[in-house]
């Protein structure tokens, strides 16, 4: 699922003349956010960061979560209260978007690349050759920048690539040896791009995204925790 879409939380069972509600929490669902009583009234603004992008189907007990934000990640428990309750538990998880740039620096003895992305959740950084991995990062520190950096002495041979990958999505820049010499000067010899990497101290950004996406993955979990 991509940012700004919705996800229908839909509970495969529920009960007539039973009132629904909804909870939510990061790790534990106790924060109310969406209700139906016994009349079918709704009420989907106990919370203001879910303020206006919530919807409750009242017949099916159905929540659905638009404009997807990766703080809307948790535990999400439906309740149809009647003469018993019934109870379903949904994780939800958004991942961040995958966004990648790379960076190459070059003198007249070697070429150093350099990949970088904005951290996120389980996110790992890989250089390639070929199909042989060379070099992996990942880090904790979400706020940051994950770079990564690989010196190549002689570019030739299979094609490098930078992959940036979290359980849910895999984005891959690919670096052409062909395209890549070594400068005298410092400077990269990129296709017909050496005047403007000299005017840019010798290095350019190669842009993979022009927009941003985010992801979401949701698991059911039932009440008495067996994984659906």
């Amino acid at each position: 699922m991509q940012e700004r879409t919705n996800v229908t939380l839909q509970p495969v069972e529920s009960q007539h003349n039973a009132r629904v509600v909804w909870t939510f929490g990061v790790e534990s669902p106790n924060i109310r956010i969406a209700s139906a009583n016994l009349r079918k009234e709704v009420k989907c603004d106990y919370e203001e960061k879910f303020r206006a992008r919530l919807l409750l189907d009242s017949l099916t007990g159905a929540l659905t979560v638009s404009q997807l934000e990766t703080s809307d990640s948790g535990v999400y428990q439906f309740q149809s209260i009647s003469s018993k309750i019934l109870s379903r538990d949904f994780h939800l998880t958004v991942y961040t978007a995958l966004c990648v740039s790379s960076v190459i620096n070059s003198s007249s003895a070697s070429v150093t690349v350099e990949c970088s992305v904005q951290n996120s959740r389980e996110l790992k950084l890989s250089w390639y050759r070929g199909t042989e991995r060379l070099k992996q990062t990942s880090s904790p520190s979400l706020p940051t920048m994950l770079t990564l950096s690989l010196e190549v002495d002689a570019p030739e041979g299979d094609d490098y690539s930078c992959v940036a990958e979290n359980p849910v999505e895999r984005q891959t820049t690919k670096l052409l040896t062909k395209d890549i010499q070594l400068g005298n000067a410092g400077i990269v010899k990129n296709n017909g791009f050496v005047l403007l990497l000299v005017f840019i101290c010798h290095y350019f950004y190669l842009k993979l995204c022009s927009s941003h996406f985010l992801i979401a993955s949701f698991g059911i979990t039932q009440h008495v925790a067996v994984a659906v």
